[in-house]
């Protein structure tokens, strides 16, 4: 059920992607900077289980605010996570594209265990620093970027986990990942 939200998902955002070339050619070309809004999604998301699509809205020239959906699906030996995920953040651009961000990520976690063979649902609350830069391209009349990104976080709450997840998070306690790029549209 879970894979069928995540490919609608997904499905939509291309959509979105392809289809707004042709809506572009109508309107006078804008440059990279003067869009508001942007969305973008890592089509590495299968290699690490977690899928995302975000939502970024300019503040100020250098200060924008994230909204996003992901669900992340984790396997270890002891267990698998399978989580519906929300994501609150904010953006900071220190030098033109140059930026710091950070992430919350509340998250409602269906935890199986293997050897208990049992669900564990509970809350759990992730936050993520990232350091990033972006490049920006065209496709036609399309704006697009490539953001490279590499993250750092830790878990700041998990509620109702087995002990076999809670003796891993003690033994890893942070998370981060090589660089990361997301692919991206920019709008309005």
């Amino acid at each position: 059920m879970c894979n069928m939200r995540l490919t609608i998902l997904l499905g939509t955002f291309c959509l979105v992607l392809f289809s707004m070339p042709g809506l572009a050619a109508e309107s006078p070309k804008k440059e990279h900077s003067t869009y508001d809004q942007s969305m973008d999604f890592s089509p590495l998301s299968p290699m690490f289980r977690i899928y995302a699509i975000q939502y970024y809205r300019h503040l100020t020239p250098r200060d924008e605010v994230v909204l996003g959906a992901a669900y992340t699906n984790l396997q270890w030996d002891f267990g698998e996570t399978n989580a519906a995920t929300l994501i609150v953040g904010y953006r900071r651009y220190l030098w033109k594209k140059l930026h710091i961000e950070y992430q919350l990520w509340p998250d409602y976690d269906w935890f199986y265990e293997k050897q208990e063979e049992r669900y564990y649902e509970g809350f759990d609350l992730w936050n993520e620093f990232r350091l990033g830069y972006q490049v920006d391209f065209s496709l036609g009349n399309l704006p697009c970027f490539i953001n490279f990104q590499w993250p750092f976080g830790f878990g700041l709450y998990a509620a109702n986990k087995p002990d076999s997840f809670r003796q891993h998070e003690e033994e890893n306690p942070y998370f981060y990942f090589p660089p990361m790029f997301f692919l991206g549209i920019r709008f309005f």
